[in-house]
């Protein structure tokens, strides 16, 4: 089976996902709480890094998640709902093909190793019109490689200038 693997991120104007890894993402508007649960609901598996998981482990802990982590040599199942696994000792792509839709919450270390891996199907970018200066970014891959999206749809969620932008993949490129 092939996984659809969408990430599923929200950013600042500047590009920043959060001011710091344990930063809780309340700063979104409930537009975008309400889109990305409405895209949860219909993920088979939701794949978040490990501090991701630990700041929002409440919300989270109720649905089917992969957590990347080192803390485990390969995999475990931590719970019914809960698997650990180490992206450097195991085959993550063999372990997704399991699941009919993956999301991708991040963080920034999580969203690079699926752009990396060339994982990723679509992306569902949620713009707020906030600044923080300095903080996380979306993407920080080490790699020359660059991949090419294509524009799906952008709308308008709210008048207060939070947009919603999808992407698709439309093909990945040599070096930059």
């Amino acid at each position: 089976m092939k996984s659809k693997i969408i990430a599923i991120v929200a950013a600042t104007i500047d590009g920043k996902i959060a001011r710091s890894s344990n930063y809780f993402s309340d700063w979104t508007s409930s537009e975008d709480k309400t889109f990305m649960h409405n895209l949860l609901d219909k993920s088979d598996l939701i794949v978040v890094g490990n501090n991701t998981y630990k700041t929002a482990e409440q919300p989270l802990s109720k649905r089917n998640c992969m957590v990347f982590t080192r803390s485990v040599k390969t995999i475990e199942q931590n719970s019914n709902k809960l698997l650990l696994c180490n992206p450097e000792e195991i085959d993550v792509r063999a372990v997704l093909q399991r699941y009919s839709n993956v999301a991708v919450l991040g963080g920034t270390k999580t969203y690079t190793y699926f752009l990396e891996n060339s994982l990723l199907n679509e992306i569902y970018l949620t713009i707020e019109p906030l600044i923080f200066g300095k903080g996380l970014a979306i993407f920080e891959s080490l790699k020359t490689n660059y991949s090419v999206w294509k524009l799906v749809e952008m709308k308008a969620l709210n008048n207060k200038g939070t947009i919603l932008l999808h992407y698709k993949i439309d093909r990945v490129n040599g070096n930059c």
